[in-house]
């Protein structure tokens, strides 16, 4: 008798707790789950911003709460918001000794998710090789993204400098050949500091630092070719200071409609999906009027006051990838041609090595030798999603 009631009780009690979860998820009071990460828990002293992974489906709220006596270095954009939101995170610059901490917690509904990110102090901890584009603590020679070799006496190497956060980072920097009157690489770090919402300035003018006599001039359409940017004006939106740069005459090549505006577009969009999911992208784009050993022809067209410009045979992106300390590498190479308006596939890619071979240009030099050694003979398509 004592066990049958033991049983029917125990029976009772799992359909009393059947019963009570059927109610709670008919009457809709369920929270709404949230999840929040960050790429680098622990950041340098001069680190400026870090995406924040926000994933739910509902609205949710940020609110941070600070270790020690310093507030506010720490700053989310946006603050609010609904729905799965990659949301930038705005730090100050450390300039004590210190290490600092901040909690930052997302909440959507009844739940919520925290996350903690360090700020080393200004001489503590190691430092990233270049976790963010400030270009000062550096020499430009160690820049990574900047290659080697390659030109000619007609060629002269620029860099472009901006305002971000108050704090003077380097935009892009270019080889330009004065007499083909294009440039044969614009490299840049691609981080998500330089992202923000001026848009398009559309304020087409020449490049202050290179001779204007050198320059071809495009305030207009170049007859059936688009104006085709080698930095994507996209890839540069947190001013409209460091957009409008991309708008000089060198960064633009006589370039298809066709390709500029279908699956090369859609590769520059997947190049920024990119960035968003690592610490700092490194990226190279260039165009190539020949290849070694190759007897190919070079057409020209005219620049809006008549003068000859090289028309591109090829355009390639080598990029490198800093997520969590490690680097890898991707190089895309493609004939000046219509695609199609498709994705761009592992068809499109080949290693750093063979990118190289076909440029002249030595990429990444400023790796140590045994990392740019390994990831440049690698051809990965399939860590990059292709």
């Amino acid at each position: 008798m004592k066990i049958f009631n033991i049983k029917l009780s125990l029976k009772v009690l799992v359909l009393s707790l059947l019963l009570a979860v059927s109610c709670s998820k008919e009457s809709g009071t369920g929270d709404t789950e949230v999840t929040a990460e960050i790429s680098s828990p622990q950041i340098t002293a001069n680190t400026l911003s870090q995406f924040l992974y926000v994933r739910t489906t509902g609205a949710w709220s940020i609110s941070i709460t600070y270790t020690g006596t310093e507030l506010n270095w720490c700053t989310p954009d946006p603050a609010t918001g609904s729905g799965n939101t990659n949301v930038i995170l705005r730090f100050s610059e450390n300039t004590t000794t210190s290490d600092r901490s901040a909690e930052i917690t997302v909440t959507s509904g009844g739940s919520s998710s925290k996350v903690t990110v360090l700020q080393k102090g200004k001489t503590g901890g190691g430092q990233n090789p270049d976790p963010d584009p400030d270009p000062n603590p550096q020499p430009i020679g160690s820049w990574l993204e900047l290659p080697a070799g390659g030109g000619n006496s007609d060629c002269q190497v620029v860099t472009h400098y901006a305002t971000v956060n108050s704090k003077s980072v380097r935009n892009y920097s270019m080889m330009f050949d004065k007499k083909e009157k294009i440039a044969y690489w614009v490299a840049y770090p691609h981080h998500p500091s330089y992202i923000g919402s001026s848009g398009r300035t559309d304020d087409w003018a020449y490049d202050p630092k290179i001779a204007q006599s050198s320059q071809p001039t495009y305030f207009s359409g170049i007859n059936s070719f688009d104006r085709g940017h080698q930095i994507p004006s996209g890839d540069r939106t947190c001013n409209t200071a460091t957009n409008r740069q991309t708008f000089y005459f060198t960064n633009m090549t006589p370039q298809m409609s066709r390709l500029n505006q279908d699956m090369w577009n859609q590769l520059e969009n997947q190049v920024r999906n990119w960035m968003q999911a690592c610490d700092t992208l490194y990226v190279v784009t260039g165009a190539i009027l020949k290849t070694p050993g190759k007897n190919e022809t070079v057409n020209y067209v005219n620049d809006n006051n008549g003068v000859k410009v090289a028309i591109p045979n090829y355009y390639y992106k080598v990029l490198l990838r800093l997520k969590a300390g490690k680097y890898d590498a991707i190089g895309f190479w493609v004939e000046h041609r219509s695609y199609g308006n498709i994705a761009p596939n592992a068809s499109m890619t080949k290693s750093i090595d063979e990118i190289e071979t076909l440029t002249g240009f030595d990429f990444f030099k400023s790796l140590p030798a045994s990392v740019q050694n390994t990831i440049e003979a690698e051809w990965l398509p399939r860590n990059w999603g292709l």
